[in-house]
């Protein structure tokens, strides 16, 4: 029997999962699981929105019956609630890729596409997760000034999902940096920049992690171990899950139409998003 895999996103109206298909695994499948509102992170406050809203994502596609359940983003919205709610494995893409670098190395750097304003999401991830002491610097691609554009047909992002020559050439500068500072591996601060890990680990000194192929390949190994989240014996599962549902839907009925769009799916007005790839660049790009 295909064991299914919920790969959880910001509900945008996409209908696609992120994780290659190379990646997945004979008897596996992977299925996108949105969250019932969406939230951008831009602040502590709309981080903790953020929390709830994924762990109830985690919550329902356990009980819809999911083998396992994939974080799709890197600041692991939810995770420690969504394994106290949950008997099946739940891998955060970030804590993957944390405890991936750290075996390449003592010393690694993430490099993110986003800005320094979003520093605060990286440190929570950092201090969160014992491993995070080897990492030795955080390094921003764009500029807060550019994060305006992403409503743009063309912007930073549509460029570098495109493996445009500029943006990639920005992103290797980093890395190189991070290099200098004696970074030995670099993590990959958004699993948006997965498209173009390839084209990034063979042009680096080092070794990239990849958010989506850490967490991916973790989670598959965690399922086929048969093994499931830890927790005290003397504590029960939470069965707060639909309390959880019930605080999504009181928030989804109370922010209505002014919902914001995920700055990495800025939504153009015929539906697409603008981070997906133009349709005349291959998906290798």
């Amino acid at each position: 029997m295909t064991k299914r895999i919920a790969c959880l996103e910001m509900n945008t109206g996409q209908q696609k999962s992120p994780v290659p298909d190379r990646l997945i695994a004979p008897g596996y499948s992977v299925e996108s699981v949105y969250t019932e509102i969406r939230v951008t992170p831009i602040d502590a406050v709309d981080l903790l929105l953020s929390d709830v809203v994924y762990a109830e994502a985690a919550m329902r596609a356990a009980r819809d019956g999911c083998a396992g359940v994939l974080i799709g983003g890197v600041p692991d919205y939810g995770l420690a609630a969504a394994r106290a709610a949950s008997d099946v494995p739940v891998v955060g893409s970030g804590e993957a890729s944390l405890l991936a670098a750290a075996a390449l190395g003592e010393k690694f750097s993430i490099v993110t596409i986003w800005p320094e304003t979003m520093d605060f999401v990286y440190e929570r991830l950092l201090r969160d997760n014992p491993v995070g002491r080897q990492c030795i610097s955080v390094r921003y691609v764009s500029t807060h000034a550019e994060q305006s554009t992403l409503a743009d047909e063309d912007n930073f992002l549509t460029q570098m999902k495109a493996g445009r020559e500029d943006i990639v050439e920005r992103i290797l500068a980093e890395i190189e940096l991070a290099v200098q500072d004696g970074a030995k591996s670099v993590i990959l601060g958004c699993n948006c920049m997965s498209p173009v890990a390839e084209i990034l680990a063979a042009r680096s000194s080092v070794p990239i992690v990849d958010p989506t192929t850490a967490g991916y390949r973790q989670l598959e190994t965690l399922i086929e171990l048969g093994l499931r989240p830890a927790r005290d014996p003397r504590v029960p599962r939470s069965e707060r899950q639909e309390l959880f549902a019930e605080m999504v839907q009181a928030a989804d009925g109370a922010l209505g139409a002014d919902q914001e769009d995920c700055p990495v799916c800025v939504l153009n007005d015929d539906g697409t998003a603008s981070c997906d790839l133009p349709a005349n660049v291959p998906a290798e790009a």
